[in-house]
């Protein structure tokens, strides 16, 4: 996903990003608010470099089920 594109989905990936990587604070998505090169460094900072990478995957694969490009992706189901 491009900048314009993240921009245009924050609002939507903001909420299922805070619940599936639970080092992200609401200080972080106020920081990021949008930039896709914030969203980069704000990921190293919590995450590091190797898990910096799974998260922006997440993030592109959710953006791409969001708009009809990625079939195979699902959101996982919620265990009991």
């Amino acid at each position: 996903m491009n900048k314009d594109q993240f921009r245009q989905f924050w609002e939507q990936l903001k909420a299922p990003l805070k619940a599936k990587w639970v080092n992200l604070t609401e200080e972080d998505l106020m920081e990021i608010k949008g930039d896709l090169d914030r969203f980069n460094t704000v990921l190293q900072k919590r995450y590091g470099e190797i898990q910096k990478d799974e998260v922006a995957t997440w993030a592109n694969r959710r953006y791409s089920h969001w708009t009809g490009n990625y079939i195979g992706y699902k959101d996982p189901v919620p265990s009991v």
